[in-house]
């Protein structure tokens, strides 16, 4: 695991530092992570965990580190080990080992929770989804740099964010493992929302494969492409420069962009953004405020 962690997230995760302290905790002075990316914990292998602790306690410390003051005494906030946790309570432990890690900053909890939960393949793809766009976008990072930190191709990370771009009832769908990425995928080639959910339902009601899927989204396609094909006869060919552009502003921006051209180079930008965060986000990146 280690090996693909990026910046040294892999030993903030793994390797004891000098400064660290291991001691056993107080499981009611320990916090959620913040950041933590997983939504929904898995009932069957909480009880599998739980069973586990109850003949053998808690085998791997959790990660823990000091939480910021808040007037309720000394408390903590996870890193990692929230599965472990929550089995420890539910076999009525009221302590578990701990390594309180110094000198985490609040800008490397989401890159630890996200690198923990995906190198051990825990999270679900809508989850692992939007913690991609949540670290581009509270750490001002591109799509590549987040890939790089989590050691997965950028295509990867690509290929999830799209995922935010669908309907969410076919979110839903996905994170309850009703569809798989190959189907989210193959929806994403329909533009029309109704017919996302439509073809959702179709889809889920009749079992159908990837493939299967793909060819109902090309028929869907086909008249939209033939409209098209019609509207743009006699009219020149998207010049090779504008995709270049786009591609350039979608990497640096992180998020979809398409460029409009007319003529004499009058046109638009169109910029997509998904939530108030994401919006921000585009500020501080197009427009940052001068600070005196």
């Amino acid at each position: 695991m280690e090996r693909r962690l990026g910046r040294g997230l892999g030993s903030l995760l793994t390797k004891p530092a000098p400064t660290d302290q291991q001691s056993s905790l107080e499981l009611d002075r320990i916090r959620p992570n913040p950041f933590q990316p997983r939504i929904t914990f898995d009932p069957e292998g909480l009880e599998e965990l739980k069973s586990s602790i109850e003949a053998h306690g808690v085998l791997q410390p959790i990660v823990v580190r000091v939480a910021p003051p808040d007037g309720n005494g000394d408390a903590y906030e996870l890193i990692s080990g929230e599965r472990r946790c929550r089995a420890s309570r539910l076999a009525g432990k009221t302590t578990i080992p701990a390594v309180v890690r110094s000198g985490v900053r609040d800008d490397e909890m989401l890159e630890l929770a996200l690198v923990e939960n995906v190198q051990r393949r825990d999270l679900d793809p809508m989850e692992r989804a939007r913690g991609f766009r949540q670290l581009i976008d509270s750490a001002n990072l591109t799509q590549e740099q987040v890939a790089q930190r989590v050691g997965l191709q950028r295509s990867t990370v690509t290929n999830h964010l799209r995922l935010l771009e669908l309907p969410e009832l076919v979110q839903d769908a996905v994170a309850q493992g009703m569809l798989s990425m190959g189907h989210a995928r193959a929806l994403l080639g329909v533009e029309d929302a109704d017919s996302q959910t439509a073809l959702l339902e179709a889809t889920v009601r009749g079992d159908l494969s990837v493939r299967e899927v793909e060819k109902r989204v090309r028929a869907l396609r086909a008249p939209v492409a033939e409209t098209v094909s019609k509207e743009a006869k006699g009219r020149e060919e998207r010049a090779p420069w504008i995709s270049e552009i786009e591609s350039r502003l979608r990497q640096s921006l992180g998020t979809k962009v398409h460029l409009k051209n007319g003529a004499e180079y009058r046109g638009q930008i169109v910029i997509d953004y998904y939530d108030q965060a994401s919006l921000e986000s585009l500020i501080h990146r197009l427009a940052p405020q001068r600070t005196v």
